[in-house]
């Protein structure tokens, strides 16, 4: 019987988390499915996954050490649901998640955005809780329709740094009709142990992703939208230059993403 849902998950290399995830949706009563698309996994990831045997359907792709656009679509090529459920390895759901998604495609043309929260142990990392709109489609917990996503020709592969992919996606998604919905009963823990050390490197990856992404489409409410205008870019780059102290994190990710933004658009 086909399922109501079908949860993609790319994975890399992060086996202990993967687990906790999975187990995590073991108690979920609704008809889903899981596939979890192994990119060049060379822990124990793969030997895990050959053991492990969790009251629902669970499919195993192995697969090239790619960035997630990859490992996304070849997720949901396999798939079987009539809603794909994007959320990647590193965030472990609360009860109710997945019946929150399946529950509002009984809609049509919707896009669920989940709330993502920190665990009890992190005091910093990336949240999400408010109006939902297409550049906050992520790869951390959105569903789409199986019909939509395959109508908008999936993730651009081509995007091969951290970031770009998921703005791309959901701009395609927007043009083509859909209405993003934030799910605040959709929770998600998402546990991203490394965010302290990698914030500035992830930030300016995605400046640069993002830059990509107005480019492809030229249309300037990309820009404005992602906040990598050139006008806001001075502004970001003059404050935060110099009162990024102040703001802790958020003052080095936002000057790291508009330095990033604004070595890529110096490129012809």
């Amino acid at each position: 019987m086909q399922p109501e849902l079908s949860v993609v998950i790319p994975t890399h290399n992060r086996r202990p988390i993967l687990e906790r995830k999975l187990s995590a949706m073991a108690g979920e009563t609704n008809s889903f499915e899981v596939i979890v698309v192994a990119a060049g996994c060379s822990d124990d990831t793969l030997d895990f996954l050959a053991s492990y045997q969790p009251p629902y359907p669970l499919t195993v792709i192995p697969g090239p050490d790619r960035f997630a656009a990859y490992s996304r679509n070849r997720g949901a090529e396999a798939a079987r649901g009539r809603v794909l459920l994007f959320t990647d390895d590193d965030v472990v759901s609360r009860p109710g998640f997945l019946a929150a998604h399946i529950k509002l495609h009984y809609q049509p043309g919707r896009v669920g955005v989940s709330r993502m929260v920190l665990p009890a142990h992190l005091k910093e990392g990336e949240v999400f809780a408010g109006r939902a709109y297409w550049w906050n489609a992520n790869g951390r917990g959105t569903s789409i329709p199986a019909a939509l996503f395959k109508q908008v020709g999936g993730y651009d592969e081509t995007y091969d740094s951290y970031g770009g992919e998921d703005p791309d996606l959901g701009w395609r998604l927007f043009k083509a009709g859909a209405k993003f919905v934030y799910l605040p009963e959709a929770v998600a823990e998402h546990w991203d142990e490394s965010y302290s050390q990698s914030v500035g490197r992830k930030a300016f990856q995605a400046g640069e992703a993002h830059v990509k992404v107005w480019r492809k489409y030229g249309d300037n409410r990309v820009a404005w939208a992602l906040g990598i205008h050139p006008l806001l870019l001075r502004a970001k780059i003059a404050f935060y230059s110099r009162f990024a102290g102040r703001w802790g994190r958020r003052g080095e990710f936002e000057l790291a993403y508009a330095r990033g933004a604004w070595q890529e658009l110096a490129i012809k």
